[in-house]
Parts: structure tokens; sequence; C-alpha cells
């Protein structure tokens, strides 16, 4: 099979600024391209060559020197226009579809959503003329595919679900020795460790774990808050929802230690540094990867039971989930009971670590999304 698959136009693919989308169509095609052949394009970067190619030949990059949405696909149709494909998968941006459409009539496209987002931003007239033009939906977990079917019933046959994996030999737990090794690096050792890990915006909820820990302080003083990433891929700047996080946190005397941005090789080290991983999203998520790399990291978890969090998280059994989600008092609560409890941790942190490895690997989201490739080509 020759598959076109069309990234978003903002990061590059590998991705090696960063980003969940980026890092989950490489994920998949570069196990795609084991049996396939997949021609990948993607954002440009001063780092890559504009095209490149591996697994002998298998998996091709091409590379758009644009980050505007509209030339960026023009200029992606034109790099591969009269090129034969046998299905064409357009990553997270519908208003692609009809360009692509016009330069491939009659090849198959299939739609991958990785939340509501982008959906959501388009009047019903729009979304219904793209589901038209599309021969298949795949989500990234199944809350969206649920969504999206109540909004659009009329094209509910066109919706299946491939659920995102997780690099378990990757983020994996580590020895008590390995985990001081790397906390002292970071001279946070020594205190009880809340971990955030994330953009640092406003909607991913970082002040609420400042509220929350500052009422757990009240009787438990050796804890710290570690706050992973930056508002956007490879951003290092300070941006006013970052001072206003270090205000608060100073003014409620809340340590916090923010570690900046990390380059996506070195992230799977980072979920270390916490004693319990703690996701207080304010969104509607879709996979919500740091979820499940926490999880299979063998971290506690407490998260917002928001959208596809509640896809992949167990209430009880591989975290705790949170239902008042703006409340800092109810996070206060979760990691309380976590802290009080080691046999709640270890429990959490095993089941965690064997749901993931269970049920959510790579080889099965490539297996689910070739299932849709055949569905879609034989209608």
């Amino acid at each position: 099979m020759r598959i076109l698959v069309i990234a978003p136009e903002q990061l590059p693919v590998p991705p090696i600024k960063g980003g969940s989308v980026e890092s989950a169509i490489y994920n998949i095609f570069r196990r795609m391209a084991e049996t396939d052949k997949v021609v990948l394009i993607s954002r440009s970067h001063s780092r890559l060559p504009r095209t490149s190619s591996s697994l002998g030949g298998n998996l091709k990059f091409i590379r758009i020197s644009t980050g505007n949405r509209a030339a960026y696909i023009h200029k992606a149709m034109q790099s591969v226009s009269g090129q034969h494909f046998d299905v064409i998968q357009i990553e997270n941006r519908p208003t692609f579809v009809p360009i692509v459409r016009r330069y491939f009539p009659h090849t198959p496209i299939l739609l991958s959503l990785h939340s509501l987002t982008f959906m959501s931003f388009l009047s019903r007239e729009r979304a219904h003329s793209i589901l038209r033009q599309v021969n298949g939906v795949t989500s990234v977990v199944s809350f969206v595919t649920h969504t999206m079917k109540r909004r659009y019933p009329r094209y509910a046959h066109k919706f299946r679900t491939a659920t995102l994996g997780c690099d378990t030999a990757k983020f994996r737990p580590r020895s008590p020795s390995e985990k001081q090794q790397i906390r002292r690096r970071w001279g946070v050792a020594g205190s009880f460790n809340v971990l955030f890990v994330g953009r640092i915006i406003y909607k991913k909820g970082l002040h609420t774990i400042v509220r929350a820990v500052a009422l757990l302080r009240k009787k438990h003083t050796r804890m710290r808050i570690v706050a992973v990433g930056s508002s956007w891929p490879g951003v290092r700047r300070q941006t006013p929802y970052m001072r206003h996080v270090r205000s608060l946190a100073s003014r409620l005397r809340v340590p916090i230690r923010f570690t900046g941005y990390i380059p996506p090789a070195h992230v799977h080290r980072m979920y270390h540094l916490g004693d319990v991983f703690v996701c207080p999203t304010q969104f509607r998520e879709g996979f919500a990867t740091v979820n499940s790399e926490a999880m299979a990291s063998g971290i506690p978890l407490v998260a917002s039971s928001r959208g596809g969090v509640r896809n992949v998280v167990t209430h009880g059994r591989s975290g705790l989930l949170v239902h008042a989600y703006t409340s800092p008092a109810a996070f206060a609560r979760a990691i309380g009971k976590i802290m009080a409890s080691p046999e709640l941790r270890r429990r959490l942190a095993h089941g965690g670590r064997q749901g993931i490895v269970s049920s959510f690997s790579w080889h099965r989201t490539v297996h689910q999304l070739k299932r849709q490739y055949r569905q879609i080509g034989s209608r």
C-alpha cells in the first residue's frame, strides 16, 4: 500500500521540537513503513533536509517551508501532484480536505482528528461539506469519535477510532537510585514532588496545582511542584501566564521548579522527578499523551475527569480522576490520598503501567488504521 500523510503546518516531523500530534504521526508511520510505503509531508526546519528517506526508502519525508496554512497545503499538493496513492491521511486539519480532494478526486481520504478543536471551529455547513468529501474519519481516542458521531449523525458511519500508543520501553519505571540521580541533577531531591508535564498555558491548569499544593503544605511542608515544559514546543521565553504562576506560587509560599523547554529526546527522564503526576487540564482533551507516559513510567497519577482522559485512566486502578476539575481543594484531596498511602501509590503505579502495556501499543494503532484503510478502500 502507498500512503500519503499530511501533517499540520506548525511543527516538523520527526518531532525534533516536540508536539503531541507530530510525535504521534512519527510513532505511527515509522512503524507503518515497515510493511508499506509512506510519503509524509510536514513543516520544514533548519536542522532537517527538504527531503529525506529511511527504512530502505519506505518512509519518505517532504518538508514545506511555510507555516501559513493555506500556502502550506497548496505547496504540499504541488509537491506530490500526479503521483499515485492508495490512501491519503490528513492529520488534524479538516480545512485541508477540499484542497486535497481537488488534487486527488478519486483517492480515498481519511481525516485524522486528535481533538475536538479544529472541527469545532467550523460552521455546521462547512463541517458537513468536509465530511461529505472524506471517505472516513479516524480519531485518536473514543471520546472524540463518540462526540463527533453525536454532532454529525448523518456521517456517523464514517467515524472510527485508532487509539494512540505509548513507547513502554522508553517510558518505563526506574530504580530508586536512578530517580535520585535525576532529581539531584535538577535540584529537587529530598521533597515530595508534584509533577506537571505539558504546555504551560492557562487551560492546562498549572495554577490549580499551585493552589492545591498550598492547601497541602499546611500539614506537609516538604512538598514542591516541578513544572516541565514551555508555552509552545521549542519556545524558551517567559509568558504572562508563567509570570502569573510564579507570582502565585511566591505569594502562597509554594516552592516550584520550572525546568523550561525540554527536547523530546529527554522528556521520558523527567517523569521521574515526580512522586505523583498531576494533569489538571481544563480542556476536553483528546488522548492527552502525558497521562499514558506517566502511567507507563510507573508514576501515580491524578487527572481531571475530562474528555479522552477518561478513556485512558481508570479511576482507582490506574489513577485518580477529579470531577471538580477547577477545584484546587478536590485536587488536594486526591494528591493527599496518594501521599498518605504507600499501598495506594504502589497500586496505582502498577495498575497504570500494566494498563498501558496491555492496551496502548503503537503496533495496535497501526493495525487499527490499516483496517480502516481497507474499509474505506472497499466502499
